[in-house]
This record gives structure tokens, C-alpha cells and sequence, in this order.
């Protein structure tokens, strides 16, 4: 997608592999939906990144872009369903309005959050936090 709209896309991921506990296909839903909106709201010549990385038992992921930005009175609604912050805008590339109410469901029944920061004309930046594996393991013991 990233170079059907002249986009520089990069990927940014630490050494060790994040391990969540949970829906594999869902959660990669949760994360090519971000990755779409950044690609679709993302003028030419943009740049959408993917980073990854764990802290505090925390799988922390990120898609972060270089486009049109969400004014702050929208980011508080852009995750329920239906919404559309520019809806000639969103019509004419497709969409519903449904896609960051699902990613937001995903995230939450993996115990997760997901939340916008933006600034109009500054991009936008997703971010999706889990609870790693090792931290799950942690706090849910198996009975002995």
C-alpha cells in the first residue's frame, strides 16, 4: 500500500520478539487497520511507521504517520463506531467508520489500550498497548 501511494514506509521493532497472549489474526486486525488509515490520510509524498517495543510488561505498538492530523475534538470520538472525522473525505476512500471501533474492541478484550495523539497538519500516532506474555504469567500463576 505504502508504495501504491508513494509513501515511505518503515518498521521499527527491538531485538527480542514481543509475546501477547491472545487472538493472533485479531490482533494483526487491530494493527492493518491503524496501518490503513495512516496509508489512506496520509498525503504523497508521507511516511507511515510501525514500531514496536516492550516496557513495563507492556507490548507496546505504534503507527505513526506524517498526514492530516485529527483536531483534539475529534481524537475523543474517532474510536466510536460510525464516526468519520471528514466524511466527504472518508466516502470517496471507502470506509465505514467502523474500522477504529473494531481495532478498539480487539485491544480491549486483550486487556489492552489504544489511544491518538495528533495535531491538525502534524500526522497522527496510534498506539496500542497489551500486557506482554511474561507479565500475565506473573501475575496468574499456575496452582500448584
Amino acid at each position: 500500500m505504502a508504495s501504491l501511494r508513494d509513501l515511505q514506509f518503515e518498521e521499527q521493532s527491538g531485538t527480542q520478539p514481543l509475546t501477547v497472549m491472545g487472538d493472533e489474526n485479531a490482533l494483526r486486525r487491530a494493527v492493518d487497520i491503524l496501518l490503513d488509515n495512516a496509508f489512506k490520510y496520509t498525503p504523497s509524498p508521507g511516511k507511515v511507521t510501525l514500531s514496536a517495543e516492550e516496557k513495563d510488561g507492556r507490548a507496546i505498538v505504534s503507527v505513526e504517520d506524517s498526514g492530516i492530523g485529527i483536531a483534539l475534538e475529534d481524537q475523543k470520538k474517532v474510536f466510536e463506531r460510525f464516526y468519520r472525522v471528514d466524511k466527504a473525505r472518508s466516502r470517496a476512500l471507502g470506509g465505514a467508520g467502523l474500522g477504529l471501533a473494531i481495532a478498539q474492541w480487539i485491544v480491549q478484550v486483550h486487556k489492552g489500550t489504544i489511544a491518538v495523539k495528533s495535531e491538525p497538519g502534524n500526522g497522527c500516532t496510534f498506539q496500542i498497548e497489551i500486557p506482554t506474555a511474561s507479565s500475565v504469567v506473573e501475575k496468574h500463576p499456575a496452582s500448584q
